[in-house]
């Protein structure tokens, strides 16, 4: 383990750089599985009638009565 000053910073902005990467890109994963969940989500309500019409209950939504 070097005790110079300036091998010190130069490991420390170094960790600091890799930590920033890592954390980026974890972000940017969860991200993108937390948009990947939610169209999920959507794709199984939109074809399932009974979990769609009992969502658009919960939701407060009434359609409107068919034109006689």
């Amino acid at each position: 383990m070097p005790t110079d000053t300036v091998s010190l910073l130069m490991l420390g902005i170094g960790a600091a750089l890799l930590l920033w990467l890592v954390v980026s890109v974890f972000r940017k994963l969860f991200g993108l599985a937390l948009i990947a969940a939610l169209v999920f989500g959507a794709y199984i309500v939109w074809t399932n009638p009974g979990l769609l019409a009992q969502t658009l209950e919960w939701i407060g939504f009434r359609p409107a009565p068919y034109p006689r």
